[in-house]
């Protein structure tokens, strides 16, 4: 009965948290439409593609010439809403040139909606709080809706959830034994650099030479791809061009004040413009230091349990260590729910603080009105000690498993 009652409290609030998402997504539906949020800049990539001009994908002056084809209606820019991508994702964007503007929308976010019900099936043999709380891969993909990055990545039309799809794929097959499969498809995450390159290297530490080799193998023939649309000059200043964007947050809409990350939290004492050379070096080792950490952490066995821990410790630790985390981002949570909730609700092994680091962290991390709490307040960025907690709580899950299989 105690079972029965905390999945009927769960269904219901991601319920509401859904419809509380659908009823802001209708009061902001003039400006999604018309081009206020963050997909009129995967459009303009498109757009810039279907006039033949990709060598200017990144120029800023032929960007807002496109964008006022589309969007000339938004009074909150003076300049475009860049494009940040690689070249390659581009092309990806190029079917929904071809429709206008709030066609073109609602088709992308059709898709990321299929996408979430179809991550749960991916996932069926894993799914967490398995047999006793969420059992239908359907419900999981419904009630994914409540979960605020999610709704907010589809409210500005980004696409974390693809990313969120390329993980998933990326877990499916290293447990099915596809190591080099496996590779590919995290190679195919590389729009998501900074979030896939400390991936990457956690599997390099951790010696899966297959799944290295297959991300090479992808990470060259979208290089190739990128090559042949923008040509090596525009792939050269690329570095350049997201530096200088990154050091001017004004130009692409976001701060390190609403990233839930350690650059976030460094907000309060560096403000949010430029970041001094000095604090970029000891970010990147921190970055460097999360990614020994997961490797670590991920122990040397091969079993499920342990592949879930590690995997989903992986991702959380490089959200919280990366240059640039956003809020949309944390919808890669998913992962992590999805492959240790069951662990921490049924194995009768897991008490005492460990579970009760897990429930406070997720709770915190599924309401949405603790974000919209942070956000009014400004204080976005503490959300990176929430992270931290549920990283301590997949810490020390990691090590009591592994003392298990010791003590077998």
């Amino acid at each position: 009965m105690k079972v029965f009652r905390l999945k009927r409290a769960l269904i219901f609030t991601l319920a509401s948290f859904a419809v509380l998402h659908g009823l802001i997504f209708w009061h902001l539906r003039d400006s999604v439409f018309r081009g206020y949020l963050d997909f009129a800049s995967f459009y303009t990539a498109g757009k810039i593609l279907q006039h033949g001009k990709s060598a200017s994908l990144y120029d800023p002056t032929f960007q807002w010439q496109v964008q006022q084809e589309f969007a000339a209606s938004v009074k909150i820019r003076t300049g475009p809403l860049p494009y940040i991508r690689p070249p390659f994702e581009a092309l990806l964007f190029l079917p929904f040139a071809y429709l206008n503007y709030p066609a073109a929308f609602l088709v992308w976010t059709c898709i990321k909606i299929v996408v979430l019900f179809a991550i749960p099936l991916l996932l069926a043999r894993e799914t967490p709080v398995d047999s006793v709380l969420l059992p239908e891969p359907w419900l999981q993909g419904l009630l994914s809706l409540g979960f605020y990055p999610i709704a907010l990545d589809l409210l500005e039309g980004q696409d974390s959830i693809l990313l969120l799809l390329v993980l998933a794929l990326v877990f499916t097959s290293l447990r099915d034994g596809s190591s080099f499969r496996s590779g590919v498809y995290l190679g195919l995450g590389l729009f998501k650099f900074h979030l896939v390159i400390p991936l990457f290297l956690v599997m390099l530490l951790k010696r899966k030479t297959r799944t290295v080799l297959g991300f090479l193998c992808t990470a060259c023939v979208l290089l190739l791809v990128s090559l042949a649309l923008v040509g090596r000059s525009v792939i050269v200043a690329y570095p350049e061009y997201i530096w200088s964007l990154s050091q001017t947050p004004a130009r692409i809409g976001i701060n390190s004040s609403v990233m839930p990350n350690i650059r976030g939290l460094l907000t309060p004492f560096l403000g949010v413009g430029r970041v001094p050379l000095l604090v970029v070096g000891a970010l990147i080792g921190v970055s460097i230091l999360g990614t020994v950490c997961a490797a670590r952490i991920w122990t040397a066995s091969d079993d499920a349990a342990s592949n879930r821990i590690g995997f989903s410790f992986s991702i959380v630790v490089i959200l919280i260590t990366s240059y640039y985390t956003t809020s949309y981002d944390l919808a890669l949570l998913i992962l992590p729910f999805l492959l240790t909730g069951s662990i921490f609700a049924t194995d009768a092994t897991v008490r005492g603080w460990p579970r009760w680091l897990f429930v406070a962290s997720t709770t915190m991390l599924l309401c949405s009105p603790f974000y919209f709490l942070l956000l009014s307040f400004g204080k976005f960025f503490s959300m990176t000690l929430v992270l931290l907690v549920f990283a301590l709580a997949l810490a020390k899950l990691a090590r009591m498993h592994a003392d298990e299989i010791v003590a077998r």
